[in-house]
């Protein structure tokens, strides 16, 4: 490979990463969320297909029925563009509701509730869940499989992940010392997942969008005009626990996906309530009742989460004991992060602070 050269631009070095692929894996699927990254590698991957007489283009999403209605749009257009074999999963299972404390899951496209659905389901769409499994982390630790055939040993997954959105992502390239942008093998996706814009920056994005004049999620240009920090920028779905902050953008933007949320997700209703009153999810001064903040967490779990998911709670916190981890903890519970997403972030941002100081103190010394 080619992939330490550095006379090439990010485009190109991308485009050789996914030839590489197509030549390494018995099969290819893209992996969409709707997203401009993921937009990008459907875009780059069409190109190298068309090179490599490897047409239709295998093209994954699963659709979680709480997503913008600019997003479903967008998708369905993909889908059914030239030469994509689309893969829409629209399929039962449990999802986290990070809008209410009692009503933890929202069963998404429960056949009961389809005159609440968010949006109907489409004609080209798969609708029967092949996995087994019932909550969100599991299926998809299972779905990509079945976009492969039989016979496939060894598929591989493109998906928009880069480097610079987060230190999560940023380790998950730089972690496997190998070949980072080319993950471990899964044996039950019977795939690896692959980043081949993982070094691309935000600017690299867009740029690539206008002078191609790509089609993109028009919920970004929305986003845009509303003021959103570029960083913000975010189309998953609106109950995620790191996406509930959007229900006050969705109410602007799409009035009448606002009104079906309303009806079919609790919580809703009262989350907008707070952002309109711009109240942060959880005070930025301890409140005067509590000695500190790990009483004011505690107080927070017994009194907003169910019982049944106390212990979960308690085993994550473990060895998490200074006032900024009692503070999170504050915010987890508030927005009721079952999967504890935020705790993960947050654990792997200190560690890659530890390891940076570490490397510097000893720089220092060796430079002393």
């Amino acid at each position: 490979m080619a992939e330490y050269c550095t006379n090439r631009n990010v485009f190109e070095a991308s485009l050789d990463r996914i030839r590489y692929v197509y030549d390494h894996f018995d099969e290819v699927v893209v992996s969409m969320s709707g997203g401009k990254d993921s937009t990008i590698v459907f875009h780059l991957a069409m190109i190298v297909a068309k090179e490599k007489n490897k047409l239709p283009l295998k093209v994954f999403w699963l659709d979680q029925e709480c997503e913008w209605q600019a997003t479903v749009d967008y998708m369905d257009k993909i889908f059914r563009t030239e030469n994509v074999k689309p893969y829409w999963y629209q399929i039962p299972m449990d999802f986290t509701n990070s809008l209410h404390h009692q009503h933890n899951f929202l069963k998404i496209w429960e056949e009961s509730a389809k005159d609440k659905w968010c949006h109907p389901q489409s004609d080209i769409s798969i609708k029967v869940n092949p996995t087994g499994e019932i909550r969100f982390h599991n299926v998809m630790n299972g779905l990509h499989k079945f976009c492969f055939e039989p016979e496939t040993k060894n598929g591989a997954v493109l998906c928009g992940i880069r480097a610079q959105e987060n230190i999560t992502r940023r380790l998950l390239v730089s972690g496997n010392k190998k070949q980072g942008w080319i993950q471990p093998f899964n044996k039950k996706n019977k795939s690896s997942k692959v980043y081949p814009i993982w070094d691309w920056t935000f600017d690299d994005v867009w740029i690539a969008i206008a002078k191609n004049k790509w089609d993109y999620n028009k919920i970004y240009d929305y986003q845009y005009q509303y003021g959103i920090n570029k960083n913000n920028m975010r189309v998953s779905a609106l109950i995620h626990e790191t996406s509930w902050k959007a229900i006050e953008m969705l109410q602007e933007f799409e009035p009448n996906t606002y009104d079906k949320f309303i009806r079919r997700i609790d919580g809703v209703s009262a989350i907008n309530h707070m952002n309109d009153q711009d109240c942060d999810t959880v005070p930025k001064e301890l409140p005067y009742m509590f000695k500190d903040w790990k009483e004011y967490r505690d107080y927070l779990l017994v009194h907003l989460v169910k019982k049944e998911y106390w212990e979960l709670f308690r085993k994550r916190w473990k060895n998490q004991n200074d006032e900024d981890w009692y503070k999170l903890h504050c915010k987890e519970v508030v927005i009721n992060d079952i999967d504890g997403t935020i705790n993960h972030n947050a654990d792997v941002a200190r560690s890659f602070k530890k390891v940076r100081e570490t490397k510097e103190i000893k720089e220092e010394k060796q430079n002393d």
